[in-house]
């Protein structure tokens, strides 16, 4: 199921893409987006910034790297099962919270595609807590093991095809 849904706007590869998460590690499920930063942050066919509880400071990021596409990855809150995954549309960001931020997701969406050539995606972890405390809960950190193998697996394959290409 995390497979379908990370290629869902993943697999293809055709645009440049800069994955933002956002999350406080002291709140354990909400800790998932630095803790994929973390662990995806050796790929080299990966472009990952972590933004930690301060959302804003994905402008920078897209001001810097001017991908052609932004897909935040956060703990959310969309009445799933603890661990599901689904990407969140705009219009349900003023209706639901991605985690606990005091800048608006939607806001930050809003403001990052009317001055940047960009299309924003997110793609919310159902958490099953959000108290103060490290780790995540069981399942939230089997949909963060189960992102990290489809980025590895992905990377692995792009590197395949890259190295095929140069010896082609």
């Amino acid at each position: 199921m995390v497979a379908e849904i990370l290629a869902e706007q993943l697999a293809s590869g055709a645009t440049w893409t800069l994955l933002i998460t956002l999350g406080n590690s002291l709140r354990r499920d909400d800790g998932v987006g630095p803790l994929l930063a973390g662990q995806l942050a050796h790929l080299p066919n990966l472009l990952i910034e972590n933004a930690g509880d301060r959302p804003e400071r994905a402008i920078d990021f897209v001001a810097s790297h001017r991908p052609q596409k932004v897909i935040f990855i956060d703990a959310a809150d969309f009445g799933g099962q603890p661990g599901d995954l689904r990407w969140i549309q705009p219009a349900e960001l003023t209706e639901r919270s991605l985690s606990s931020h005091r800048l608006p997701l939607v806001a930050l969406i809003d403001w990052i595609e009317s001055e940047h050539p960009v299309v924003c995606h997110c793609l919310g972890v159902q958490v099953g807590s959000m108290q103060l405390g490290e780790g995540l809960t069981p399942e939230v950190a089997k949909t963060a093991a189960e992102i990290i193998d489809w980025f590895e697996n992905l990377s692995k394959a792009k590197q395949t095809v890259q190295s095929t290409a140069c010896q082609g």
